[in-house]
């Protein structure tokens, strides 16, 4: 009998480009310096495998109430998608955090609190929302959904005073 398997494709070497994507998908911060240094001489399976194992280690560190979810294999990336998505929500579509080097989006990361130790957790994405809406930085007065929200909030305090009072004739 023939063996059905076909054969494999040899693993494309990693390059500096594809280091510097797994660092942000794990929202860890490395210097373009750092991984030229690690991608220097060539990066064989073994060096690539080592390095992916050093930015999930990394990151467990950096956001431990996310780790189980890091450790398991799923980028920080997939699990900061929800704020992501608030952002562009509340601020427009255009809006793009920057979990990595912007304080004030990553206070997404950090601004809460982890109820059972009490140390700094992701914000819920309530908290977040309030975040975007406060911050001066993130300029959300001047955003349609902003302007829309007062409109309407006018509306309705002009309806309300224009209303005869309730009994009166």
């Amino acid at each position: 009998m023939a063996d059905d398997k076909t054969p494999q494709e040899p693993a494309k070497e990693m390059t500096t480009a594809d280091l510097k994507r797994m660092a942000h998908d794990y929202a860890v911060p490395v210097s373009d310096g750092t991984l030229d240094k690690i991608a220097e001489g060539g990066l064989d399976p073994a060096k690539a495998k080592a390095f992916e194992e050093y930015i999930k280690t990394t990151a467990q560190g950096l956001y431990p109430t996310l780790a189980p979810q890091i450790k398991a294999g799923i980028p920080t990336a997939y699990l900061l998608d929800p704020y992501r998505q608030v952002a562009k929500q509340t601020l427009g579509e255009d809006h793009e955090p920057d979990f990595m080097t912007d304080p004030k989006s990553a206070a997404a990361l950090t601004g809460g609190s982890d109820p059972a130790t009490g140390r700094p957790a992701p914000m819920s994405l309530d908290q977040w929302k309030a975040h975007l809406q406060s911050h001066p930085g993130f300029n959300y007065g001047s955003t349609p959904q902003a302007i829309e929200t007062a409109q309407n909030a006018a509306q309705g305090i002009i309806q309300q005073m224009t209303q005869p009072p309730q009994g009166a004739m």
